[in-house]
Order: C-alpha cells, then sequence, then structure tokens
C-alpha cells in the first residue's frame, strides 16, 4: 500500500465513524425531542385539570372544609409534574368524597360536566404519561449501552428517570411504593 491509500483508507474510515456517530446522535436527539413535547403536554394537562378542579371547588362552595383550603397554594408550590400531579390526584379524590356523602352535589350538573371533564384529563395525561415512559425507556437503552453510550458520554447524556419519579440505581426502596 502506498501512502495515497492509507490516506484514503484512513478518510474512508473517518467518515463511516462520522456517520455512525451523527446517527446515533439523531436517535438520542429524537429520543429526546419525544420526552420534551411528552413533558409539555403533560404539563398543559396538568394545569387543565388544575383549573378544572379549582372550578369544582367554587361549585362546591364548602369555604371551611379544611382539606380544599390548601388547594389556592398549590400552584405557589414549586412542584415537578409527578409532584404536582399527585397532589391533583389527593385534591381530586378529596372532592369525590366530599361530593359522595352529600346528595344535592352529587347530583349537581355542573359538578357532573366538570367531573367528566377531569375524567377525560385523567385519561389523557396516563396516555401522556405511558408515551413519555416509553420514550425514557427508549432514551436510556440507548444513553447506556455500548456503543451508544460512548457518544452519551461524549455529549454528556444521562438517563432520565421515569414520569413516576422512580430511580431503579439508587438505594431508596420507598419510591417504589404507590
Amino acid at each position: 500500500m502506498d501512502g495515497i491509500q492509507i490516506v484514503l483508507l484512513i478518510i474512508i474510515v473517518l467518515a463511516l465513524i462520522a456517520i455512525y456517530y451523527s446517527s446515533t446522535y439523531n436517535k438520542i436527539k429524537t429520543e429526546i425531542l419525544k420526552i420534551n413535547s411528552s413533558e409539555s403536554e403533560i404539563d398543559t394537562l396538568l394545569r387543565n385539570k388544575y383549573d378544572l378542579i379549582a372550578k369544582v371547588i367554587v361549585e362546591i362552595n364548602q369555604p371551611d372544609d379544611k382539606n380544599l383550603k390548601t388547594f389556592d397554594k398549590l400552584k405557589e408550590e414549586e412542584l415537578s409534574s409527578f409532584e404536582f400531579e399527585r397532589k391533583l390526584l389527593d385534591y381530586e379524590n378529596k372532592i369525590v368524597a366530599i361530593i359522595n356523602d352529600n346528595n344535592k352535589l352529587a347530583k349537581n350538573q355542573t359538578i357532573i360536566e366538570l367531573n367528566n371533564q377531569i375524567s377525560n384529563v385523567n385519561a389523557k395525561v396516563n396516555t401522556i404519561i405511558k408515551y413519555y415512559n416509553d420514550s425514557i425507556s427508549g432514551y436510556n437503552a440507548l444513553v447506556s449501552k455500548f456503543p451508544t453510550k460512548l457518544i452519551a458520554i461524549i455529549t454528556k447524556l444521562k438517563e432520565k428517570r421515569y414520569f413516576d419519579g422512580k430511580n431503579m440505581y439508587d438505594d431508596n426502596y420507598k419510591d417504589f411504593k404507590i
């Protein structure tokens, strides 16, 4: 082999490495885009759910109820989407208990309609959370397995947590409780 062939071989090898790197990096970025899009949708849906729950609370009109007094302060707290979703679920359960204890509220058409809308939002949230977690699985597989892990290390990408906040790699076993 003369010098030109060696240089040509090196160029071909470097070109193949560059093509592999860019295609793998694009796969990782595609997963990141899916994750970011899902996070945005979840956030929007949770804000809609918050507004619907606020309307139900107004319709219930029980200002002395200590279980619902703190609802307005929920937006002031700095919560992750997961924590916000959990707190909204807690308030939703409190509202259902109040409605079930009061026949007049249970027959109120506005409350029934708002509860139906909340149920629809819940279904959408659950669907997006599943999509989000599936995207996280794909992303984590890419950034944790060889040879794509090398690209993740170069670009300083790390594994991400699932929506439910669980981290399978830590010693906190309590995060697996529901």
